[in-house]
């Protein structure tokens, strides 16, 4: 039986706050198929959410899925993560139909609450809350704020399925903030099965690029992510069985990947991160256990080029770690391993040919826990 096809430009109306992408998505059958979104620049003011068995196919770089301009405005008064309305300083740039993000400086994440607005009664919006908790208090002494950010994609408990040959853009040529949220990643997703996300651009997000948190059997290959408000790829939450290949990092205000909680039995391999403002990978820690960084270009970062202080059962073999530490020159390694365990450290090249150098340490190793292996490194 042919799979199920739809083009989202049959479904795009002025009133869609997906240029119909999501219509389409929801008009497919039970058992998914493919939503081909054509050639242009379609205006995303909230997410897309996909179900299992859905593929989204673009046509490459012609196809750009862009943001509205940014609006992160302070509350007027203290909120709660299952609030229905909420009071702002000012509501310039938002409008009905567009999905906001509530939090301050402590919650935020998972504690932070994703809403679509509803209603715009002077200052006040109405509120239909996708995700928050009423424990969740946002209080302006924590500078609570409300944020038209949001995932392009957000995939939740999915399986088999794919994003493809898109650019996905934030507009935000140079990012205010080093952190935005992870949850609002270009492309976000929890406890997906055999996600795949192919040939996708991620360019000036005002969060993390790429990231998949939890699930398994995740494919990210083919992908360039630059100039992001946070990490470009974030692996995290418990994911396991994945592959990250062929893939750029560059320009992003933090690492260029970043392992996050908990990742298992996962391959970064034949990538390049470069310009990073932290790591060129980073957080290759406990509890992360039995990972394999291999083939990797690392260099140009503001920190460490490869960071697996405290790794477990990590093979780190054949990176080149060049010219990093640009953001405290001395400070950072081409490749740092601090109370680490069980590694198998070898054939990795760290170097720095500036005319004054910033990574004037090659290979940084302290205080191991446990039997490991390094040699052959130059």
């Amino acid at each position: 039986m042919m799979s199920a096809a739809l083009d989202a430009a049959d479904f795009a109306s002025p009133r869609s706050t997906t240029a119909g992408i999501q219509e389409a998505v929801n008009a497919l059958p039970a058992g998914g198929g493919t939503v081909r979104v054509p050639p242009g620049r379609h205006l995303l003011r909230r997410s897309i959410e996909l179900r299992s068995g859905v593929r989204i196919r673009g046509e490459g770089p012609a196809t750009v899925l862009a943001r509205p301009r940014e609006a992160v405005i302070a509350l007027a008064g203290p909120s709660h993560g299952a609030s229905r309305s909420v009071r702002l300083r000012h509501v310039r740039g938002l409008r009905v139909g567009d999905e906001i993000y509530l939090g301050d400086d402590e919650c935020e994440g998972w504690w932070a609450s994703h809403c679509i607005v509803t209603a715009i009664r002077g200052r006040e919006l109405g509120l239909e809350v996708l995700h928050g908790e009423r424990k969740y208090r946002f209080l302006t002494e924590r500078h609570a704020f409300a944020a038209n950010w949001f995932p392009a994609f957000w995939l939740r408990c999915v399986r088999d399925v794919t994003i493809a040959d898109l650019t996905i853009d934030g507009g935000i040529p140079r990012p205010r903030r080093e952190k935005c949220d992870f949850v609002v990643a270009a492309i976000h997703s929890r406890r997906a099965e055999n996600l795949r996300v192919l040939n996708v651009n991620v360019r000036n997000w005002p969060g993390d690029g790429i990231g998949v948190q939890g699930g398994r059997g995740a494919l990210v290959s083919g992908c360039t992510v630059e100039n992001c408000a946070g990490h470009g790829f974030h692996p995290g939450t418990g994911l396991t069985e994945s592959v990250w290949a062929d893939n750029f990092g560059r320009g992003n205000t933090r690492d260029g990947l970043f392992f996050c909680l908990r990742v298992s039995h996962t391959t970064v391999r034949g990538s390049v991160f470069t310009g990073n403002g932290g790591h060129g990978i980073g957080g290759l820690s406990d509890p992360d256990m039995y990972n394999v960084v291999a083939a990797n270009v690392c260099a140009d970062n503001g920190g460490h080029g490869i960071d697996a202080d405290r790794a477990v059962g990590a093979v780190i073999q054949g990176n080149i770690c060049r010219s990093n530490s640009r953001r405290a020159p001395g400070e950072f390694a081409g490749i740092s391993l601090t109370d680490h365990r069980g590694c198998v450290v070898t054939g990795n090249l760290c170097l720095d040919d500036q005319a004054v150098p910033t990574q004037t340490r090659g290979i940084a190793e302290s205080a191991p826990a446990g039997l490991n292996v390094t040699a052959n490194n130059r």
